[in-house]
């Protein structure tokens, strides 16, 4: 299952215990754009498409939160990790951006 989650609702997940963050864009397209939420792992679409993730996805237990600037790739990779067999993925509604607008940091 894939499940749209608030800026404030992914707040209050991180840096919890099995919980992770991913910004599936190119590196250069975070750090040109809004950043990404603190803590996340860049991990380009086409990498987590194609199955090849690092190996700190190793455990499909984990809950995934994705990201992008807006919401439409994060939403792409979300249903990418929930095909990988990760049972709990979440997308951030809105994006960095919406991460933005709640008046939270992000790290570029």
């Amino acid at each position: 299952d894939v499940t749209p989650i608030s800026a404030i609702e992914a707040e209050k997940l991180r840096n919890r215990a099995g919980i992770e963050f991913v910004d599936p864009r190119p590196e250069e397209a975070v750090f040109a754009t809004t950043g990404r939420i603190p803590g996340a792992r860049i991990v380009p679409i086409t990498r987590i498409e194609a199955g090849d993730l690092p190996p700190a996805f190793a455990d499909r237990s984990l809950h995934v939160v994705t990201s992008c600037q807006a919401g439409p790739m994060a939403i792409r990779a979300a249903i990418a990790f929930s095909r990988l067999g990760f049972a709990r993925v979440s997308y951030v509604d809105g994006g960095t951006q919406a991460w933005l607008d709640a008046g939270l940091p992000t790290e570029r």
